[in-house]
């Protein structure tokens, strides 16, 4: 199985990022990290229903694996995902250094090549796909994250050029870094809690 060197050099595209949606620190960066850690809880059905997906990297200075929860979209075996801040996301930066990375869906764990998108048909075919499930919802999206006053079906073709969008492609001869497993040790606390729970609802109950 190959894994392919953590140096591989790629050149960057020439795609643009949004300044206008601020990079989340603090707080909001825990809450961007939130369904990471529902993965890791064994939640991987409802983030899947959300298209919610944990992409792993490697970490292009420290060599570990890297953890990133992100909206996806699939077309056939291909998987797309959107940088809302284009260029600048340590994810986006550790798989143009070593394109070989993890992905998990629900329960789901294979590894991919990532490959930027250049082709502008491709482009606008996922920001089509993107939209399709709300698309009041994703045209404010991705007109604010294009810095366009604002977007439909018809106009999506004059900022396809601005989005910076990522094609995973699923695959047997690459080996991928390690993903997000799922611990289910917190059952246990959480069952012998509602027994207790239940206990003393029982037992004062009968008061």
């Amino acid at each position: 199985m190959e894994r392919i060197p953590e140096h591989t050099q790629t050149n960057l595209p020439a795609t643009a990022s949004s300044g206008r949606l601020p990079y989340p620190g603090g707080l909001s960066r825990r809450l961007v990290r939130l369904p990471i850690w529902l993965y890791r809880l064994g939640l991987g059905g409802p983030m899947r229903l959300m298209r919610l997906m944990v992409l792993t990297t490697w970490g292009r200075k420290s060599g570990l694996p890297r953890h990133t929860a992100i909206e996806y979209r699939t077309h056939g075996s291909k998987i797309y995902v959107i940088s809302a801040w284009g260029r600048r996301p340590n994810w986006y930066r550790n798989l143009i250094e070593q394109p070989v990375v993890r992905v998990r869906i629900g329960g789901r764990v294979f590894s991919a090549r990532a490959k930027v998108v250049e082709d502008s048909g491709e482009a606008l075919r996922v920001l089509y796909l993107f939209r399709k499930r709300a698309p009041v919802i994703y045209d404010a999206i991705l007109a604010y994250l294009s810095d366009h006053q604002a977007l439909n079906r018809r106009t999506l073709p004059d900022v396809s050029h601005k989005f910076t969008i990522v094609r995973l492609e699923p695959s047997q001869e690459v080996v991928g870094p390690p993903g997000v497993e799922a611990d289910w040790k917190w059952i246990w606390p959480l069952a012998g809690l509602l027994l207790v729970l239940g206990w003393l609802l029982r037992r004062r109950g009968r008061r």
